[in-house]
């Protein structure tokens, strides 16, 4: 994957190239993964109602991977492309013709022992291909649990794909090719992902991908986009009565938020105004009615408790970090924490042993006539 000009004493200096190419490819990796986060975590959420941790980790470790090696492989580009023809042979068909080069390179330098093979530039050129892709074979063990043919083949089929890249000058891109096309790197690219498949088991940091069924949020759960969507519509209502009714006045607002968050659905089992119109309520972690004392609970670490920080605390205290610490505490407890567990719930739903549930026949409660008649 590279080319191979042996000379004394260049395996330090070809180190310090890779180091530096890795952290081009890194940064690549950080600039291309913020940009493909959202559609990526859309993407998950769409197909399994929650974002899975492991899959996640695993994937987004894949792209940093990707990027790193892609950037090993090609980079540096040639800074003139009019001159990459230079009559070069860059295509190598011989096996472990790279052993062949070292030995006669020490010859010529009046090189000998195990320490000039392992300092040589053709040794660490075939070490570099090797553990290049010892990450993909723990990765395809070890989070996807493929056997050792099917890392063979996946390995040598990446390697191949890499070297027809090369050997095209990046698909004609440049008149001929800039680096070798070597059956070797094929032998120990293949080696590599072999190798990562037989080491994956010490492999801690690498979990087990989920399948389907594991990572799905259960059938029925009410998701954290469906809970949103009814909080701000519930809001709305709030701040039109505020507006309209009670001259703005944001204390009256709260006690409004109050009686629609705590005093309706302790008396409606459960069902508010939000809960009515995206078709969900509030009920006990067993099914059965929330008492009033669970309810309360779960608005005073919800909602209802961060805008009675907001409205009345926050004013007399006058500490804006401690604001931005209050609201930053609510957001992750009470919606990103839940897009990675299987029920949805967040913390304030934890601490008061309550859990959403839908509402219509289909969920074995009352359809959406009789959630209109318990508002009533």
């Amino acid at each position: 994957m590279v080319c191979r000009h042996d000379s004394p004493g260049t395996g330090p200096f070809m180190m310090a190239s890779y180091w530096e190419t890795a952290r081009t490819g890194f940064l690549a990796f950080v600039g291309i993964g913020l940009l493909v986060l959202v559609p990526v975590v859309l993407l998950h959420y769409f197909r399994f109602r929650r974002v899975e941790p492991r899959r996640a980790f695993v994937l987004y470790g894949l792209l940093a991977y990707g990027l790193v090696a892609l950037a090993l492989i090609f980079l540096p580009f040639p800074a003139d492309p009019a001159r990459v023809c230079q009559g070069d042979q860059m295509l190598s068909m011989v096996p472990f013709q790279w052993w062949t080069d070292m030995s006669n390179n020490m010859s010529a330098y009046g090189r000998s022992g195990i320490a000039a093979m392992v300092t040589s530039q053709a040794f660490l050129q075939q070490l570099f291909n090797v553990v290049l892709f010892i990450p993909l074979g723990v990765v395809l063990r070890k989070a996807y649990g493929k056997g050792p043919l099917a890392v063979i083949a996946i390995a040598l089929g990446v390697s191949l794909a890499v070297e027809v890249v090369q050997y095209t000058g990046n698909f004609g891109y440049y008149a001929c090719p800039y680096r070798i096309a070597d059956v070797d790197d094929l032998i120990s690219n293949t080696f590599g992902g072999l190798l990562g498949w037989m080491v994956a088991p010490v492999a801690l940091v690498v979990p087990r991908v989920p399948g389907h069924d594991e990572s799905a949020a259960p059938i029925g759960t009410v998701t954290v986009p469906r809970k949103l969507l009814g909080l701000v519509a519930e809001l709305m209502v709030v701040l039109v009565i505020a507006k309209l009714v009670l001259h703005s006045d944001l204390r009256w607002a709260l006690c409004v938020l109050v009686a629609f968050r705590v005093v309706l659905p302790a008396a409606a089992d459960g069902l508010t105004i939000g809960g009515w119109l995206m078709r969900y309520r509030v009920r006990s972690e067993d099914g059965s009615r929330a008492n009033p004392l669970q309810i309360a609970l779960r608005e005073l670490l919800g909602v209802t408790g961060l805008m009675t920080y907001a409205i009345v605390v926050s004013p007399l205290i006058d500490i804006g970090r401690l604001d931005v610490i209050v609201v930053g505490l609510f957001a992750v407890g009470a919606f990103v924490v839940p897009v990675f567990q299987r029920d949805q719930r967040g913390w304030h739903e934890n601490a008061a042993r309550t859990r959403n549930v839908l509402t219509g026949r289909a969920a074995g409660y009352p359809d959406r006539h009789d959630d209109l008649h318990a508002l009533g």
